[in-house]
Order: C-alpha cells, then sequence, then structure tokens
C-alpha cells in the first residue's frame, strides 16, 4: 500500500512538470523505396548509411522567391556492392530548411533507386539553411546556406486579341477554363475572349451599361459586372452574352451605390463590392441583398478604395490615396495595413487592381503599381517577393489564367 501511495504521489508531481515545445522546422521525411511517395514528416528506424557518401545537387545559383526550387539527396558511388546493399534496405532522410515559416509547398518523393528529389518554394528573399539527415546523421555539406533572390517577374509577350478588340479596357477577369472577360468603358460593353485571345461574343452595350468597370465570374458561366455610371451591377451569360439581371442603384443606403469600381466573390459565394464614392465595401449575398459594409469608420478607414480580392477570411482592399493595402478579417473588422508611398520595394504609387497567383498549394499576392508603372508580388500577409523587370505604363487591372499567365 505504502508503495501505491509513493507511484500515485510520483505520477502526481510528473503530471505537473512543464515539458519544453519542440523546435518547429519546415522538414520532410523519406523512406527509400523504389515508388514515387509523399510522406507525411515521422520517424523511422533504420540501416546504417555512411553520410559520407552522399551529396546536395541541382541547386542553382538563381533562386527566386515565390518560385519552385528543387534539388536531389543522391550518393556520390555507385558501385555494384553500395546499390545490392541499398535495394536491400530504408533508409530515413530528413529535410530541414530554415526559416521554416518562410518556406511552402515542401515535398518530396524517390527519384529512381538512388536520389531522393526535394521541391519546395521560398515565401521571401533572403538565406535559407537546408540541413539534410540520413538515419539522424549530418551530410558532411549540412547545413547548406542558400541566397533566395526577389522574383523578377518578366514581360515573355503580348496576348494578341484577335477580332473585336477594346478601346479602353478598365477591367479583367479570367474563369477556370481560360475564358477572358474584357471591360471597355468607351464601347460600354464586355468583350469575350477565349484563352488564346479569339473573340467570342460581347455582353452588354451602349444603353445598357455606361462606364462598365471592375469584372468578376460568378461562375463559368456567370460575369458580375460593376456599371459605374449607371451605378448597380449587371449579371450576364457570357455562353450566349444575354442579360441575366441586375441589382443595386444610385444612392447612399445599404445596397445603394456610388461609382462603384472593385468586385470580387468570397469562398461562399458572397458579392463584394469597391463602392468608390462612398468610401466603404459592401458584402451582397448571391441574390443581391446587402449583408453588411466595412471601411467606413474611424478604425481602418478607407480613403480612395478601388480593388479587393478575398483570401482565406480576409479582405485585402486596395487604398488609392493612402497608397497602402489594408487587410480585414472576415466581418470587416480591420486588422492591419502594409505598404506607404515611394518608389522602393514594397513601396506604392496608387496601387489599383490585385489578384492572387497561384503556384501549386502556394499563394502569392499581385498588386497593380499604377504610377510606378510595375507589378509587385507579395506573401498573402503583405511581404514583399518581386516586381516586375519591364515599365509597364499604368497598369490598373490585373487576373492570372489556368496555364500561369499574368495578363
Amino acid at each position: 500500500m505504502k508503495s501505491k501511495k509513493t507511484l500515485e504521489e510520483r505520477f502526481d508531481d510528473l503530471s505537473k512538470t512543464t515539458v519544453p515545445a519542440l523546435q518547429v522546422g519546415s522538414f520532410v521525411k523519406f523512406i527509400s523505396t523504389f515508388s514515387i511517395e509523399n510522406l507525411s514528416p515521422g520517424f523511422v528506424t533504420t540501416s546504417e548509411i555512411d553520410t559520407r557518401l552522399w551529396t546536395i545537387e541541382g541547386l542553382t545559383e538563381n533562386l527566386q522567391a515565390g518560385l519552385k526550387a528543387e534539388f536531389l539527396i543522391c550518393p556520390k558511388s555507385k558501385s555494384e556492392e553500395e546499390l545490392t546493399n541499398r535495394g536491400q534496405s530504408k533508409s530515413d532522410v530528413k529535410v530541414l530548411i530554415e526559416p521554416a515559416e518562410d518556406v511552402a509547398s515542401l515535398i518530396n518523393n524517390v527519384n529512381g533507386e538512388e536520389n531522393f528529389q526535394v521541391k519546395f518554394v521560398p515565401k521571401v528573399p533572403g538565406t535559407y539553411s537546408i540541413t539534410v539527415k540520413i538515419n539522424g546523421d549530418k551530410l558532411v555539406t549540412s547545413p547548406l546556406r542558400v541566397y533566395v533572390k526577389e522574383r523578377r517577374i518578366d514581360v515573355v509577350g503580348e496576348l494578341v486579341l484577335k477580332g473585336e478588340i477594346p478601346k479602353e479596357s478598365n477591367g479583367i477577369a479570367v474563369n477556370s477554363e481560360g475564358t477572358i472577360a474584357v471591360s471597355d468603358i468607351e464601347k460600354h460593353c464586355i468583350l469575350i475572349f477565349d484563352k488564346d485571345g479569339n473573340f467570342v461574343r460581347k455582353c452588354g452595350c451602349h444603353g445598357q451599361l455606361k462606364e462598365p468597370a471592375g469584372v468578376t465570374f460568378l461562375n463559368n458561366d456567370e460575369l458580375l459586372v460593376l456599371d459605374e455610371k449607371n451605378h448597380c451591377i449587371q449579371q450576364f451569360n457570357v455562353q450566349t452574352g444575354n442579360f441575366v439581371k441586375s441589382f443595386g442603384k444610385e444612392g447612399t443606403g445599404d445596397g445603394e451605390f456610388q461609382s462603384p469600381q472593385g468586385i470580387c466573390v468570397n469562398d461562399k459565394g458572397h458579392i463584394v463590392v469597391v463602392d468608390l464614392s462612398h468610401i466603404r465595401i459592401q458584402v451582397l449575398n448571391k441574390d443581391g441583398t446587402f449583408m453588411f459594409k466595412f471601411g467606413d469608420n474611424a478604425h481602418g478607414k478607407l480613403d480612395t478604395p478601388s480593388g479587393c480580392i478575398y483570401h482565406k477570411n480576409k479582405f485585402i482592399v486596395s487604398d488609392i490615396e493612402n497608397h497602402c493595402l489594408k487587410v480585414f478579417d472576415s466581418s470587416g473588422k480591420f486588422l492591419y495595413k502594409f505598404g506607404e508611398e515611394g518608389e522602393a520595394d514594397g513601396q506604392f504609387s496608387f496601387p489599383w487592381g490585385l489578384c492572387i497567383e497561384k503556384y501549386g498549394d502556394h499563394h502569392s499576392l499581385l498588386v497593380c503599381d499604377f504610377s510606378n508603372g510595375r507589378i509587385q508580388q507579395f506573401t498573402m500577409e503583405g511581404r514583399f517577393v518581386g516586381k516586375t523587370v519591364t515599365t509597364l505604363g499604368n497598369p490598373k487591372a490585373i487576373a492570372t489564367t489556368p496555364d500561369g499567365r499574368i495578363l
């Protein structure tokens, strides 16, 4: 009985002991087999391997933030005896890339019978440390330090539009099939093109639309158009060009607009409208019924909002004359802002259109830096990634295509 009481007291003491947190790292784990595997992090007991006979290959000196980087972990020697021994055992390979919070899309697979392949996306420019362990032992070259440069967004060509072309475009959107919609404020219509730039049809006309601004796809078949001078939203079927419905009107009340500019749809299908002249963002349900508004109160108050996107429970709004982007939560509560007036990296001169670039499962933010004549790229949290290397004039609208082009 005394022993039992002693044990109970000991267990009670242990339960109150603070266990230090494990260090968080961005890492992948390999088990060598003869087929491709994607594995979750974990620990495996394996056979002994001489890490002096292994090396890291394939890392270039031109790594860029926001783009995929890859390298191989491979044996220096491939004698028949070594390959025989390798085929009879399993190798536990751990790859740690730091700073962990700046690494995205870390994946791995076994490449052939000897090589381990690692692919990752460095989020921002800077120095990264790569440590490789095989069965718990570091490679002699670990940790390997590499420098990642800022992303260079190159203009690789122009999408030549064929057939009817816009005179003065003010908005662009692309659906998941590659269909392109461009607003034309001079022709008072929306022009629809296929993925190769061939004109397909027109939505709206003078008298029906008056200086259309932002556009966004509600789905692959239906398009929402901000009718700036008619102060409403109009919906069209892009497969037929036919008008579907409109909602909103000129006014100061909820669900009413004055020169609306930007528009997007959130993950629930709710419609987000930049109500420029009233200096606010309005959120409507799928039927166009007002839900709530934000950006018009003292905390995080907007000055001249233009573009807006929604990503993972956050609204990101470009505030033109404050030369910054402001971030709000899903209920419209102001969280933070980033950017300031200037020409340096991460600074703006009248930021305008916004869009999200997807690279695997990694997302980044593209911003039209209007008066600086460039596109800047940021992490979704607002950290600078890169920019265009060619002056673009005065970009106002931007979109990405399913095949990775930026328009």
